[in-house]
């Protein structure tokens, strides 16, 4: 709805996202992220990224996306984590408190020295 309203198409960029169930190869692929960033970020700009918990909260992905970062030359602030609890429409989706599904948003502070 939000690529609809703002006249882009879909289709077109979804052929472009990149998914994957292994963790190594999303690690390659955040690397090289965080090394795009860390040139289109100002000196003391700042990059908050948002990620979850996976594997049924046995992988927090803050972790790895700290480490990341510091790998490319950000310094980290802070992480936020915000712990959910869901309703019962989560359940369609499979979410179940503190077992199925992302129970948390975990936003990794950095800034650009």
């Amino acid at each position: 709805m939000r690529c609809w309203f703002n006249g882009i198409d879909a289709d077109r960029i979804e052929k472009n996202i990149f998914t994957t169930s292994d963790l190594e190869s999303w690690l390659k692929f955040i690397e090289t992220v965080f090394k795009q960033l860390y040139i289109i970020t100002k000196k003391g700009g700042y990059v908050a990224f948002e990620v979850g918990e996976v594997i049924k909260g046995m992988i927090n992905l803050d972790e790895y996306i700290l480490k990341k970062g510091l790998i490319a030359g950000f310094e980290v602030l802070c992480v936020f984590i915000n712990d959910q609890n869901f309703t019962k429409t989560s359940n369609i989706w499979g979410v179940k408190n503190g077992k199925l599904g992302t129970n948390s948003n975990r936003i990794v502070l950095m800034r650009k020295t």
